[in-house]
């Protein structure tokens, strides 16, 4: 149903994977969880409502009902989507944009996507389109940044400000403006992302995973996992092994 491919080396350094769905008959009633994880991406659908999209940072978990798709996509690592799209990305948090609106020629894609027989035809596709519509160079200072807060124990606002030289106000606006979100966000989700992985790995005691992850306690871990992801660790263990999510 899904799959991750890797970026080619030309777009290496802003896309975290392209991914791929497809669902001929999905269980009635299904739906699965996306949780936010700091990044954009650009979906195609290429039935149902064929279209071209481009969803922002997500602040919340988002549940979606499981309808046939066919889908290839591309997931920016954070920051990233700014080299190909003039709007700042706090403009796109939550939401979903049809991808002509920020100039991707998106009639063209969904026509040559149309047509090629396997998955990976398609990425390779939208791969060369995504080469050739980059815009604008990225901002180091943002890489920087999203390096630092993906850490276990990321710095604060504050600190990480001062280690990269700017005020603590230049900073929150230029990672808001490339990320969608500001650093402190931006880490809280980051390390959402961390527990989700260390959770579908293998069963976990939850309280050890709450000092390994950096939260400050186990209540700490399971307000901030129910707050983002609409789950408690509990509640999305069991949803893990029961295949719901």
């Amino acid at each position: 149903m899904y799959r991750e491919h890797p970026a080619p080396r030309e777009l290496a350094d802003v896309v975290d994977a392209f991914w791929t769905r497809s669902v001929a008959a999905p269980r009635d009633g299904r739906s699965y969880r996306v949780l936010p994880d700091g990044c954009i991406d650009v979906i195609v659908h290429l039935v149902g409502s064929p279209r071209v999209e481009v969803v922002g940072a997500m602040t919340r978990a988002l549940v979606v009902p499981d309808h046939p798709s066919d889908i290839v996509a591309v997931r920016f690592r954070p920051g990233a989507a700014r080299v190909f799209f003039a709007v700042p990305a706090d403009a796109l948090t939550d939401a979903r944009v049809p991808a002509g609106e920020l100039g991707l020629p998106a009639a063209p894609l969904l026509d040559v996507l149309a047509t090629l027989p396997d998955r990976a035809a398609r990425v390779r596709h939208l791969a060369s389109v995504l080469a050739q519509h980059r815009r604008h160079p990225l901002d180091p200072l943002v890489e920087r940044a999203a390096r630092a807060l993906a850490a276990t124990r990321p710095p604060s606002v504050a600190e990480l400000a001062d280690s990269l030289g700017v005020a603590r106000q230049s900073l929150t606006r230029r990672v808001r403006q490339a990320v969608g979100v500001g650093p402190k966000e931006l880490a809280r989700v980051l390390r959402l992302q961390r527990a989700v992985q260390a959770l579908r790995a293998a069963p976990r005691d939850q309280a050890a995973l709450a000092c390994e992850l950096g939260y400050h306690d186990q209540a700490h871990f399971i307000h901030e996992m129910q707050a983002l992801g609409g789950l408690t660790p509990g509640a999305y263990a069991r949803a893990l092994a029961a295949g719901a999510t």
